[in-house]
């Protein structure tokens, strides 16, 4: 088990990552800056879909060594869409027609023939007996997730991990905690990867399971709430630090090709999720806040009534809260909508590098609260935004 300073001592830190497919490596950058800069150790950790494989793979390794459990995982996920042309002339430029061209290719070489440590083509994408359709299946990812993970570790560590799904029949998110008791296996981290239609939905405990993105792409809620299991009256006033990456840009330019209007409508479709989290958080925060003036204000035997008692129970105050957007922006030369199947190496370590830079960014951040902006009553967010390429 992973022994850290008690909570009290300290803000509590969480880390939220999200979906992105090979835009995961964007996040798993950031977390080798996090551990580089020797900050304190997660006590909260939530993912989804390609951020579901980062929170399992730093869950399921010690304290040091989980940048390098990172850095394998991707170093291994990474393809050579031109192999001959890298071989004569080195590896594409950072930008211009030749770097856009080669990401365009890598992504048409992972639509056409999957990636070998994630996921494989269906001969025959149609229904089967038994199982749901899709273009790839995640069986190499099933298969080669506990070579990257002690899952032993993972749900007895002191972190709290949190990863999503989403039930494909009704529409409701699918919650693995292992605060209430769940014992996260490779499996779950899978069913959170199963973006449909791209990949076959994942049974399990006689539900069928899909990408938690399609829920919430960030589900931020779920590092600022308490876990489902915490007793009543259990202490709920240490302030919290909370990263959380963006993988899908809510603000963009204005799209000049159908390519450019695909992407930007992913990016609007997921990233706006984000920023209805966190106004539905500040409305919170503020409503509360209200009603404990308002209480203030009641005579006593007004407050001690069962129905007004019951209400400003929940008028809490809210513990500070400092939250840090990583906001990822895909640069022009990105393969468009198939950005999020770019594997090509050059890419997956420009993201790397980018993710570093922009976790380094977000500490620095989380030092200077003065150049934060305000949404609530101790709730401060700070924003910072990178790219890959010019």
């Amino acid at each position: 088990m992973d022994i850290q300073p008690p909570a009290g001592m300290r803000p509590r830190r969480a880390l939220v990552l999200a979906g992105g497919v090979a835009l995961g490596a964007f996040e798993a950058g950031a977390y080798a800056a996090l551990e580089e800069a020797g900050a304190p150790q997660l006590d909260i950790l939530v993912g989804v879909s390609a951020g579901a494989v980062n929170a399992a793979i730093i869950a399921g390794n010690p304290p040091g060594a989980r940048a390098a459990a990172l850095r394998r995982f991707w170093n291994r996920a990474g393809t050579d869409p031109t192999p001959a042309t890298t071989f004569l002339l080195g590896p594409p430029p950072p930008a211009g027609a030749w770097r856009a061209a080669y990401n365009e290719a890598s992504a048409l070489q992972t639509l056409l023939l999957g990636n070998p440590l994630m996921f494989r083509p269906r001969l025959a994408p149609g229904p089967r007996i038994g199982q749901a359709p899709g273009l790839f299946d995640l069986e190499p990812l099933l298969a080669q997730l506990p070579e990257f993970v002690d899952f032993e570790r993972l749900n007895n560590g002191a972190c709290r991990i949190v990863m999503t799904a989403i039930d494909v029949e009704t529409g409701e998110r699918v919650v693995f905690d292992t605060s209430a008791g769940t014992r996260i296996g490779p499996r779950h981290v899978v069913a959170s990867c199963a973006l449909l239609p791209v990949f076959a939905p994942v049974e399990l405990d006689g539900r069928l399971l899909g990408d938690g993105g399609l829920a919430s792409n960030v589900p931020l809620d779920l590092a600022l709430e308490a876990p489902a299991d915490q007793a009543p009256g259990a202490p709920r006033n240490a302030a919290l630090d909370c990263i959380f990456i963006e993988l899908f840009a809510p603000a963009g330019s204005r799209p000049r090709t159908l390519g450019a209007s695909m992407a930007r409508a992913a990016d609007l479709g997921f990233g706006n999720q984000t920023q209805r989290l966190l106004e539905g958080q500040a409305r919170e925060r503020r409503l509360r806040a209200l009603m404990r003036c308002l209480a203030a204000r009641l005579p006593d035997d007004a407050r001690s009534a069962p129905e007004i008692a019951a209400a400003l129970a929940e008028a809490r105050h809210d513990p500070p809260l400092t939250l840090v957007r990583i906001g990822y922006r895909a640069g022009r030369d990105e393969a468009g909508p198939g950005k999020l199947f770019d594997f090509s190496t050059t890419t997956l370590t420009d993201r790397w590098e980018a993710g570093a830079e922009a976790m380094r960014q977000a500490l620095q951040r989380l030092q200077a609260p003065a150049s934060a902006i305000p949404l609530a009553e101790d709730m401060l967010l700070h924003e910072v935004e990178a790219r890959t390429m010019p």
